[in-house]
């Protein structure tokens, strides 16, 4: 059995051609990245600032996000508040803007508007005498209303005065890495309830959609699966729009050697996802949409899953690598204590690397019933979960203990070691607990399952186990970074 669904698996991109397109996107992005550092630069001091950017960027994921939820079509009512809501998300981070002082309400009205030009292109009508002029105005409207409700939200934290505090400034690397790692996550949720939904090959061309210019493609015309898999590769977008500048802002602010090249690799990791994505629908370098010409991939699939995890614990990582009082705790440590994130880490890319086997593997049925699953891939989860389990206990109750012997002055910043490994053992273990109860539940819906058609508990706990497992690889990468901050002699 084995053998058969690895050779279904095996891709017919040749390896030099895969390496050759993801060399030429590197290439590509290395020419942007040397554009877009100097005028940064130029900008940074009075017109763009690294909080602009940041909070920009967070009230167009925050609008993308309730707007993915309102196209799932909840009933009226919710869908009305949804929209209210996704109206407040620049609103609410030009107010955060007023209250920091890192950032000016208007310009992140403007940020967050630039940014969702991603997407108005698909609002268009097809008419091509009026396509011009309802660009325009679609692109006007958008910058006049997002530019508006940001200074509002700045209105209303002046009307405030002193009634709420916000801590100011902050690192703006650190505040964009954040908002990063949250789009990278809301992608990896997309993700899930397309595999969820064995919606994977809706779209069978890429980087097109049907042909269209993916960032062109006709609100209108996505439904049912497509809408899922499309809208997939929309956030894909997003995350890769958003790691791009968020290495060039640590180029241009000149952050610290070690973030700068790690917002550049993360970048790098990015572009790959995106290519490994993509050939796991066509399986070859092709904009074809013909079914002889198109090889979809599972080996991609299951590394597209896997890597894609491993990204967003990357930006976690990096997030609290560049939190200023991160810097001056490990500053401060000649020598650190012995690390259990890193077998901790290993032990849930084991246990992740199963579990997208068993998700990928499943075989359709040929007659309509429910497909087959790799029962194989499933023992070895089940089985491994119990060291995963056990490794994450541990690793919290070390994290738990560091955290709670004294640390002299470090001991009171903010983002000080002690209180990042108190928060992240704590994380281990309230996340594997709440993992434990997904899985099992998920597998209880897997397996009652007696048709092809898929129930809806199922795709949601099927979902949230896959999005409880990340943030437990993220918890698991955050707590080695904090354990570096740990002197040896408190071991």
């Amino acid at each position: 059995m084995l053998p058969s669904l690895v050779a279904q698996a095996t891709p017919s991109v040749s390896l030099p051609g895969f390496l050759a397109m993801y060399a030429g996107a590197l290439a590509a992005l290395a020419v942007l990245l040397a554009i877009m550092v100097p005028v940064m630069r130029a900008l940074g001091s009075s017109a763009l600032r690294g909080g602009d950017l940041a909070l920009g960027f967070a009230a167009t994921v925050g609008m993308w996000t309730l707007g993915y939820i309102a196209m799932m079509r909840p009933g009226l009512l919710a869908g009305e508040a949804l929209f209210a809501l996704t109206l407040s998300a620049p609103a609410f981070m030009g107010w955060l803007a007023a209250r920091r002082g890192a950032a000016t309400p208007w310009k992140v009205g403007a940020v967050s508007a630039t940014v969702n030009l991603l997407v108005v292109g698909s609002l268009f009508s097809r008419d091509a005498g009026d396509v011009w002029k309802e660009g325009l105005l679609w692109i006007g409207g958008l910058y006049g209303a997002s530019i508006a409700l940001s200074v509002f939200g700045g209105w209303v934290a002046a009307r405030m005065g002193g009634m709420l505090r916000a801590p100011q400034g902050g690192d703006p690397v650190n505040l964009f890495a954040t908002v990063a790692a949250i789009t990278v996550f809301l992608l990896l949720i997309t993700g899930g309830l397309v595999t969820g939904l064995e919606e994977g090959l809706a779209v069978p061309d890429w980087p097109n959609t049907f042909g269209h210019n993916m960032l062109l493609y006709p609100i209108s015309e996505m439904k049912g699966g497509v809408y899922y898999e499309h809208v997939h590769r929309l956030f894909g977008t997003l995350v890769g729009l958003t790691t791009l500048v968020l290495a060039a802002l640590a180029w241009a602010n000149r952050a610290p050697s070690s973030i700068r090249w790690g917002a550049t690799a993360l970048l790098a990791a990015v572009t790959l996802q995106g290519l490994m994505g993509g050939m796991r629908v066509t399986g070859a370098i092709t904009l074809s949409q013909a079914s002889e010409d198109l090889a979809p991939s599972i080996t991609f699939a299951v590394m597209h899953g896997v890597f894609g995890q491993a990204v967003f614990a990357g930006l976690c990582v990096l997030a609290v690598a560049s939190c200023p009082a991160w810097r001056d705790a490990r500053a401060a440590v000649a020598r650190a204590a012995s690390n259990p994130g890193v077998a901790l880490i290993v032990i849930l890319l084991v246990q992740l690397v199963l579990g997208a086997l068993y998700r990928h593997l499943q075989i359709p049925s040929p007659d309509g019933g429910a497909p087959a699953q790799p029962k194989w891939a499933m023992h070895a989860h089940l089985s491994w979960s119990v060291v995963a389990l056990a490794a994450c206990i541990w690793a919290g109750i070390r994290a738990m203990r560091a955290g709670a012997a004294p640390e002299g002055v470090v001991a009171d910043a903010p983002c000080a070691g002690s209180k990042g490994l108190r928060r992240t053992g704590a994380a281990l273990h309230g996340l594997v607990t709440l993992q434990v109860v997904l899985g099992f539940l998920a597998l209880i819906w897997v397996l009652k399952r007696d048709s092809a058609a898929i129930p809806t508990l199922e795709v949601v706990f099927t979902t949230a186990h896959q999005a409880t497992g990340a943030l437990l690889l993220a918890s698991a990468a955050m707590a080695w970074a904090w354990f570096l901050t740990v002197p040896a002699q408190r071991a």
